[in-house]
């Protein structure tokens, strides 16, 4: 059975929720809004640290021009580095491009502070990302609190004779990192309690948050989505708006 949210009543919570972070100064530096998700069965995922993508239909939570972009590469990181400021798709794409190696020995350990503060997004190049839990540490990855995204620097070939492009496209790169921009993500989990984000505040109406709601709920449950989506199972319990500080405020409950 379908999920359906009450309009009225995720309106109520939501504006509730903007108000009492516009006056109570303890939340006065909460940003993001998050839907919290309890499933009726624990979904039983490996957390692999890898963030899925969520298309939102209405709404677009950044455009990448707003945020400041690491590009993490293999090495040498010159070439790609080269191509990328070249090419008017790419040229102001990203605030800094390094290589693996590099990355190490700039920001390994307590230096991966200053990486953090430095940086909203971090995004890698799918044969380094598995290397990054041991560079960046806990600052990025406890909570999931900023983990990198994964991308390719070229298409996926679908033939079976044919073999990967070894050449980087900057039109492809771009497409990705929009992708990622302006929409939401999850991390798998092995829980029953999932965490996604749906707009900021003083940025996203209430309207388009209860659409995001919406979007989220609908790709996490259904099984046509999957591998990326449809990871919910047996359903939704509840379901609450919140900040990282905030109470939850609750939209949904399954009474059955």
């Amino acid at each position: 059975m379908a999920t359906k949210i009450d309009d009225e009543l995720a309106t109520q919570a939501l504006e509730s929720l903007l108000k009492h972070c516009n006056t109570d100064q303890s939340l006065q530096r909460d940003k993001d809004v998050q839907v919290i998700i309890n499933t009726a069965k624990k979904m039983g995922l490996r957390n692999d640290h890898t963030p899925r993508i969520i298309p939102l239909s209405k709404s677009k939570l950044h455009r990448p021009k707003e945020l400041r972009i690491m590009l993490v590469t293999k090495d040498p990181s010159v070439p790609y580095r080269d191509v990328f400021t070249k090419n008017e798709a790419t040229a102001e794409l990203f605030k800094e491009i390094i290589g693996i190696k590099n990355l190490r020995r700039r920001f390994r350990g307590a230096k991966s502070i200053q990486l953090y503060k430095d940086f909203d997004i971090i995004i890698a190049d799918f044969r380094v990302h598995h290397l990054l839990p041991d560079i960046l540490g806990s600052k990025f990855y406890h909570g999931n609190k900023k983990l990198p995204f994964v991308i390719r620097m070229s298409r996926p070939v679908s033939a079976k004779n044919q073999t990967a492009s070894t050449e980087c496209d900057p039109a492809f790169i771009r497409a990705q990192v929009r992708n990622i921009c302006k929409n939401t993500s999850y991390v798998p989990n092995s829980d029953n309690c999932l965490g996604v984000r749906i707009g900021q505040i003083g940025r996203h109406p209430v309207g388009e948050m209860i659409q995001n709601i919406k979007d989220v709920i609908a790709f996490l449950t259904d099984k046509t989505k999957k591998p990326q989506g449809g990871t919910v199972k047996g359903g939704i319990a509840s379901i609450f708006v919140k900040t990282a500080n905030s109470p939850s405020l609750p939209i949904y409950e399954n009474k059955r």
